[in-house]
């Protein structure tokens, strides 16, 4: 197949490339370049080798094998001990064993229902709270597992991890395990904790039991009190009312005495009443007539006195005996006067006798009805206090009597309340001796033997985790690595495999890099015939990326292989000192019009190629009337076949960014080990930007022994003429 380049079109290049750029992509089948096929720039962009990785990081490898290997020295020392080992078994019944407190069974659901409550169970044995209580609960034990200076908190913590819980396939058990470096105190710790569980399990299947159980003994005592307080009530009462029993049917005793009383009150009060009446009636004070009354009635009494009545029978007798005596007499008889004078004075005795006696009579019938009536009000207010003592004895009565009925049935409440109480307390007290549903099946004892010893298991680990480790390590370094090592890397970012890479220049590889760079020169060649493209400008991602070196080793080049080339030096941003000359005053003249191309022209040598320098710029690091180039360029193509600029870096200069889109072919050239993965990103971007008319990147400086060793490879090909066999995996007699 006859030599070819192929320029894309920008449409072509738009839709297979997702941008704007176009790629320049030259196939060669000349036997020159057969040598170097599998490292070509489409061809040579392999995965990363380990090998080749592990290689060029000899140290990090070994590094890392050794600290793997320090580091788990300690590790070892302290995990590699026998290990021993204690376990228990928990018993996980399916059915709630019957009580005496109530005659039946609970039983699980379903057997999904049961597997949730084995594994609720297996997630609380070892719960902070009962490993902080197994622990103090061991007291001097505890020091098998508790460090020196630790509290309590912590080794809880640490027994919380160290402990294997794990509920037994097909069986209903639950084991308990700990492990240790000592014998000594494991089934004890072990055992604790089991034990202390199974109580809170108790504990938790009737919640809270121990204060119900506490409140309702606290209910009980108080109710106990208040029987004591009520059954001493009632005893008082019963002392006081004088009484045995309490019935409702009881009559109250002071209820007739009420009665008995009311009753002679009401007597008193009619005695009372006529007694004021009768004092009344011949009181002078209280009415008209009373003295009178009174008189009458003296005269009536004093008219029935015997001694009166004696004396006037005497006097009567007399009388007649006087009257008996005048009679016949004168009146001035001697005699007759005497006995009238006697019967005078019998007269007056008489009168006297009668007035006397009725003042008496009198004074005697007034002093008597006014103590009647006295006598009478003062029975009267007797009785009266005496029906108000017995109506508040009655009411006292019947009101403690009253209360001794309601203290009896209040006691008789309470004690109704005290059997109920008492029953729930020893209910709550059966139930909580219940079997329940678990229960320890197997104690933990004190291993005779280690379970394992982890020492052997452990120096294999960290070996083999060394080696693994010495081995990832420089593949990720390479992996990780920002920088661009291959074409593969370039390739990934700008979508497009590069033009050409060349090698890092060794003092035994002047003839390989001399090969690339006419590989190089050659491409140019068959694009400049083909696609008529005669201007190319050199631009590299970052400053000091070896473009003005590579411009005049290709420019060297390709005046070698009888193509008329000129450099021009268009970089103002940093000249290089070795395209000056004191004959030319170089492109910033020729931009400005102030002389002609053909004069600021240096004719070339063995070491250098025609070339214009970029003259005198007094310190700007912009070129002149920037504008004029392109006419300057196309102007150099009339004499030479191709043109290479020289330009600024893309990321820095903007003039780099004007020259690129006036020229045929910009060339990116990326630094390997020094571009990294985001610059590279940026300048595809500003290239996408610009839609130049073709682009092309070459690798520069690629270091030989780099992430999978392409370069170096090439160079041994080249150097020996032979290619590599490939993996022992590509080997003929494997499929023979």
């Amino acid at each position: 197949m006859a030599d070819s380049t192929i320029l894309e079109s920008p449409d072509l290049a738009a839709s297979d490339q997702a941008s704007s750029s176009k790629e320049l992509v030259l196939h060669s089948s000349s036997k020159r370049h057969e040598t170097s096929r599998q490292v070509s720039a489409d061809e040579t962009s392999s995965a990363i080798s380990p090998l080749v990785s592990l290689k060029n990081h000899k140290r990090l490898a070994l590094r890392v094998f050794v600290g793997v290997l320090l580091l788990g020295v300690p590790i070892v020392g302290f995990f590699g001990h026998p290990q021993y080992s204690a376990s228990a078994s928990v018993y996980v019944s399916p059915v709630f064993q019957a009580n005496l407190a109530a005659n039946r069974e609970v039983e699980q659901k379903s057997n999904y229902e049961y597997r949730e409550y084995v594994l609720q169970n297996v997630r609380t044995i070892d719960r902070f709270d009962i490993l902080l209580e197994a622990l103090r609960g061991l007291g001097k034990k505890a020091a098998a597992w508790t460090r020196p200076g630790e509290t309590d908190t912590r080794a809880a913590e640490r027994l919380q991890k160290a402990l294997k819980i794990e509920a037994v396939p097909d069986t209903y058990q639950i084991t308990v395990t700990l492990e240790g470096t000592q014998p000594d105190g494991l089934a004890d710790i072990v055992n604790a904790v089991v034990n202390t569980y199974l109580l809170k399990a108790k504990s938790e299947e009737f919640y809270a039991s121990d204060e119900r159980v506490k409140n309702l003994v606290a209910d009980r005592e108080r109710l106990q009190k208040e029987v004591e307080t009520k059954r001493a009530r009632r005893v008082q009462i019963s002392q006081d009312l004088g009484v045995g029993t309490f019935s409702e049917n009881y009559v109250n005793p002071y209820d007739q005495l009420l009665v008995d009383a009311k009753e002679a009150l009401q007597d008193a009060t009619t005695q009372n009443i006529s007694a004021q009446a009768h004092l009344n009636e011949i009181d002078g004070k209280q009415r008209e007539g009373g003295a009178a009354a009174l008189q009458a009635l003296a005269l009536e009494m004093a008219s029935k006195d015997q001694a009166l009545t004696s004396l006037l029978a005497d006097q009567n007798l007399r009388r007649t005996q006087l009257l008996t005596s005048i009679s016949g007499l004168s009146p001035d008889h001697p005699g007759r006067k005497a006995a009238e004078r006697e019967l005078a004075t019998l007269d007056k005795s008489r009168a006297d006798a009668y007035a006397r006696l009725i003042t008496t009579y009198s004074s005697m019938i007034l002093q008597q009805r006014q103590s009647e009536a006295y006598r009478t009000e003062q029975v009267k207010e007797k009785l009266t206090a005496q029906v108000a003592q017995q109506a508040s004895r009655a009411s006292w009565f019947s009101s403690n009597y009253q209360e001794g009925i309601q203290v009896g049935g209040d006691l008789e409440a309470l004690r109704k309340r005290l059997d109920a109480l008492q029953e729930r307390i020893d209910s709550i007290s059966l139930e909580r001796r219940a079997p329940g549903f678990v229960r320890m099946f197997s104690s933990a004892r004190t291993p005779d033997q280690p379970s394992k010893n982890r020492g052997k298991k452990l120096i294999m680990l960290f070996l083999g985790a060394s080696v693994l480790l010495a081995l990832i390590a420089p593949v990720l370094a390479d992996a990780l690595d920002p920088r661009i090592h291959s074409t593969r890397d370039v390739e990934a970012i700008l979508g497009f495999a590069p033009l050409a890479w060349i090698l890092e220049t060794q003092k035994d590889g002047l003839d390989f890099a001399r090969e690339q760079i006419f590989r190089l020169a050659n491409r140019m060649t068959q694009e400049q015939q083909t696609n008529k493209s005669s201007v190319f400008a050199f631009t590299s991602v970052k400053a000091r990326g070896g473009v003005s070196t590579l411009v005049k080793e290709t420019a060297k080049a390709l005046t070698r292989l009888g193509v008329p080339t000129l450099v021009v030096e268009a970089n103002a941003y940093r000249a290089d000192p070795r395209y000056r000359s004191p004959d030319s005053r170089g492109l910033s003249v020729v931009l400005q019009n102030l002389q002609e191309l053909e004069s600021v022209i240096v004719q070339g040598d063995s070491e250098m190629p025609d070339y214009v320098p970029v003259g005198d710029l007094q310190s700007e690091q912009s070129l002149p009337d920037l504008q004029n180039l392109r006419d300057v360029l196309r102007q150099a193509t009339e004499s030479y076949s191709i043109v290479i600029v020289d330009i600024p870096p893309l990321l820095v200069s903007a003039d780099a960014e004007f020259i690129a889109r006036g020229c045929d072919v910009l060339m990116l050239v990326i630094e390997a080990e020094r571009t990294t993965k985001a610059e590279l990103e940026r300048a595809a971007k500003s290239l996408e930007r610009l839609q130049a008319q073709a682009v092309s990147a070459i690798l520069n400086r690629v270091d030989p022994h780099a992430a999978n060793g392409f370069g170096k490879r090439a160079f041994d090909e080249f150097k020996t003429g032979t290619t590599d066999s490939g993996s022992m995996w590509l080997s003929p007699w494997l499929w023979k």
